[in-house]
């Protein structure tokens, strides 16, 4: 099927700035603007730890790890396996996710990726089209509403200059093209872009195919009116799934794969469509208008029958439609004071079939039934600055989460699981920022935050037939302070946190398909991140980023154990040299450590601590209104054997995702202005 979408009424995106942005505005460059805690401030006078990542043009960015790798607070593992989304997991929040990404709110461009019960993923983002990504964690991040562990916001490289551009990838597993269109005049510019990729893998049965097209119009309609459209569109017709391995079985060839793959065609498919709009208004008074809607379809084989009548099968059908909107506004109350406030609606409708999976063939229904999730917010956020050095940021969100399934799959010992579910939540952070010395800032804040489960966390019982109702929002209490520094050519952050959180949802059964939870686990989490970007000289920069995490269970049976999925001690080191050469040379080399991981509640086994070196080398030249840009890395440089990542609490004992070995990959880029 053609990866064009079709659209019927949709709508837009949310900027989440409270002082006025103009979409034609140069991007500062001395100056980070922080939009993630819905603040346009500088990155030195805001009291949260913020940092951003920047697209890196040396390599394939084939997955969400490769833009936010060296994040402080961030453990990126990635899972080479284009069936599973990239698995993340910020200060222990999204750790036990089997698949895709909770407990982390997902933004494009203001737009919820994140579902309204706080299930996301960044499989069908276009990552070549994002411009630079905010990470933001603490306290603040709460004010976001459901399952805000952290904040992900993603930007659209937009307003760029009127041209075309081309992109080859190659490595000994995958390739990759893209073309890209665009126009820019005064008060109107507008990009297309389209990509296609796909891979062999390192692993039999590790195979995808995945093609992307993007389209995104700005129009200044006055001086302080501006209209943003983006079209999104994501065709992923072949996603195969090697599964994970048990440590034995790593152990003995990591490239190998799990016999069940074969046995049960273990694949997926996917296609997603979206539009939004968004009218932003940066007078005195700004305000901002969005709507957005759109519709994801996923199938997918798993590796088990799922025939008992009680199961809800073996292969999988999503049929989900999705739409929101959000409206704010802010006054100036005083040269000192500013507040805004604003309502946000998101609602996703989805048809979930299951059935028996005959050895990769479709079999009989075991699961029909229609989900339905709503969240309604409001919200409030204050900024009060008496002194230039002194600020004070904080606000309020009240959220209502409704849930509803309707079961139509009623036969014999399977009865009637329908239900509902309402949740009334709220979450609240303060904090200051004290700017000390010209370019030393000093913050401290705390916020207090929730979760509430997601309808697959609902579905089952522990025991008994019929939803999990009795499920509770897991709520967290967060305290952090930290120091900052900015001058011309270098920036340092240092922040100490501690997080406590209540009612964690744990694993209670895993049994033939259908896998319950409880309300049994309270965390502890104390940790230290250290960022610092440094030119130590005209030549050559450095990037260094070291997190220090203690996560452990402090729940009576669990009491002591390690949260799995989470490593103790994360660090990352990039360095990039120009050498003094006529022709533009670019020289990198990137250092990841990685600690051991515990793979289950229990802490009964751990994935061993991961190392990875990597170099690449590019250069481009400028002919006339032509700029050739071409590259060549190499990943894994000494072949180490790693595990990638690991599925939390797998029932069947196989919870190591491998990484691939040394690989090559190169690349060019043509682009020509007009």
């Amino acid at each position: 099927m053609s990866i064009l979408p079709r659209f019927t009424l949709a709508g837009g995106l949310v900027a989440t700035s409270l002082l006025p942005y103009s979409a034609f505005a140069a991007e500062p460059t001395e100056i980070i603007v922080v939009t993630a805690s819905q603040q346009q401030q500088s990155w030195l006078s805001t009291p949260a730890s913020i940092d951003i990542a920047r697209r890196n043009e040396h390599g394939l960015l084939i997955d969400s790890a490769e833009l936010l790798q060296g994040i402080p607070g961030l453990q990126v593992d990635s899972r080479a396996n284009f069936a599973q989304d990239t698995r993340l997991s910020l200060r222990g929040f999204g750790s036990r996710s089997a698949f895709g990404i909770r407990g982390i709110y997902l933004q494009q461009d203001g737009i919820p990726i994140s579902a309204p019960d706080g299930q996301g993923q960044l499989s069908s983002v276009l990552l070549d089209n994002i411009a630079y990504a905010e990470v933001l964690r603490g306290p603040m991040a709460v004010l976001y509403g459901n399952g805000a562990g952290g904040v992900i916001s993603l930007y659209t490289n937009e307003q760029q200059p009127s041209g075309v551009s081309s992109d080859l990838a190659l490595s000994s597993m995958h390739q990759q093209y893209q073309l890209q269109i665009s126009q820019r005049s005064l008060n109107n510019s507008w990009q297309l872009a389209a990509k296609h990729f796909e891979t062999e893998g390192f692993r039999e049965r590790s195979s995808a195919r995945k093609q992307q097209i993007q389209f995104g119009w700005q129009s200044l309609l006055t001086d302080e009116l501006t209209l943003r459209l983006r079209i999104d569109g994501s065709n992923d017709p072949l996603l195969q799934d090697p599964l994970s391995l048990s440590a034995e079985q790593w152990r003995e060839d990591p490239e190998q794969t799990a016999p069940q793959a074969s046995l049960f065609d273990t694949t997926k498919s996917t296609q997603q469509h979206q539009a939004s709009l968004a009218l932003a208004h940066s007078g005195q008074h700004p305000w901002q208008v969005a709507i957005w809607q759109g519709n994801r379809e996923v199938a997918q084989n798993l590796a088990f029958t799922g025939s008992a009548i009680t199961s809800s099968g073996g292969v999988i059908a999503l049929d989900r439609d999705f739409q929101g909107a959000n409206a704010q506004k802010q006054w100036q109350l005083h040269p000192e004071l500013s507040t805004l406030v604003g309502a946000a609606f998101a609602k996703s409708d989805d048809a979930r079939q299951g059935y028996v999976n005959q050895f990769g063939q479709r079999g009989d229904l075991r699961r029909n039934e229609t989900n339905l999730a709503e969240n309604r917010d409001l919200y409030w956020r204050v900024n009060y600055q008496p002194t230039d050095k002194l600020s004070f940021n904080g606000g309020l969100r009240y959220t209502e989460l409704y849930y509803a399934i309707r079961d139509n799959f009623i036969q014999g010992a399977n009865p009637d699981d329908s239900g509902e579910r309402n949740y009334y939540q709220h979450a609240g952070a303060i904090g200051m920022n004290y700017q000390f010395a010209a370019n030393w800032a000093w913050f401290i804040s705390t916020g207090q935050g929730f979760e509430a489960p997601t309808l697959s966390e609902l579905a089952y019982k522990t025991e008994g037939s019929g939803l999990n109702l009795g499920l509770q929002a897991s709520k967290n209490r967060q305290w952090e302070t930290g120091v900052k520094y900015q001058d011309a050519s270098s920036s340092m952050s240092l922040s100490v946190f501690s997080i406590r959180s209540s009612d964690e949802l744990l694993v209670a059964s895993s049994n033939n398909g259908r896998t319950s939870y409880r309300n049994a686990g309270d965390t502890a989490r104390d940790g230290i991140e250290l960022a610092m970007r440094t030119e130590l000289s005209a030549h050559l920069q450095h990037d260094f980023s070291l997190t220090l995490l203690d996560a452990t269970f402090a729940s009576t049976a669990l009491s002591g154990n390690r949260l799995p999925g989470v490593a103790k001690t994360d660090a990352y080191s990039q360095l990039r040299y120009q050498p003094r050469l006529a022709l533009p040379l670019y020289l990198e080399w990137i250092s990841s450590y990685r600690s051991k991981i515990a793979t289950d509640d229990e802490n009964s086994d751990f994935a061993p601590s991961a190392v990875t070196f990597d170099a690449a080398i590019s250069s481009e030249q400028v002919l006339a209104k032509w700029q050739v840009r071409y590259w060549l890395k190499v990943n894994n440089l000494t072949d180490r054997k790693n595990v990638g990542a690991v599925v939390v609490n797998q029932s069947n004992g196989r919870a190591f995702e491998p990484a691939p070995g040394r690989y090559f990959s190169a690349g060019v880029n043509l682009n020509y202005r007009w």
